[in-house]
């Protein structure tokens, strides 16, 4: 998302909250809590779904607030997703039934932290989503690799269609 008004806009970082539960109170108690924040909170009712809004949207939803059981699966099958890209957003758990053992469960598998619904607090919410925007937005971002010239892209596309590789030293130019 661009800022509007003169050439020296820069990109603005996303902003966007997305919900992934089946549990019709919290897609009515979130929209309350986010309203007047700097979040725009969007929902989901399956991971399946959660999932097809990411990746629309890739790289624009740094936060995701998953319910611990979904009807399609749970918070570690889109952890398990968010592995494979290459800006991973932050995941935060929600259950209404936590414990300890979940809770160190949700930390050790790298999602962002836990939070307790039913019902939610508000500056519990704000400040988790807070932080763990803030841990996005501070996280390595992959970089454009160097170009590797024509003469190396064709080396390349020859061995991996099982012929002789060539290389010259112009093919390490940048």
């Amino acid at each position: 998302m661009l800022s509007t008004g003169s050439a020296d806009s820069v990109a603005a970082p996303p902003t966007a909250v997305l919900l992934v539960s089946a549990d019709a109170e919290d897609h009515a108690e979130l929209p309350g809590i986010f309203r007047g924040s700097p979040w725009e909170l969007q929902g989901a009712w399956t991971s399946r779904d959660g999932l097809k809004l990411i990746r629309r949207n890739r790289g624009q939803i740094p936060v995701v607030i998953c319910a611990h059981s979904l009807p399609d699966g749970d918070w570690k099958l889109l952890l398990a997703e968010f592995d494979t890209m290459a800006v991973r957003p932050s995941l935060i758990v929600s259950s209404r039934l936590a414990d300890d053992r979940l809770w160190v469960e949700v930390l050790h598998l790298g999602a962002f932290d836990l939070l307790l619904g039913a019902p939610f607090e508000p500056e519990e919410v704000l400040r988790v989503t807070e932080s763990a925007w803030l841990a996005w937005n501070r996280a390595p971002r992959p970089t454009a690799l160097p170009r590797i010239g024509p003469e190396r892209a064709r080396s390349l596309g020859a061995a991996a269609q099982g012929r002789p590789l060539r290389t010259a030293a112009s093919d390490f130019s940048t």
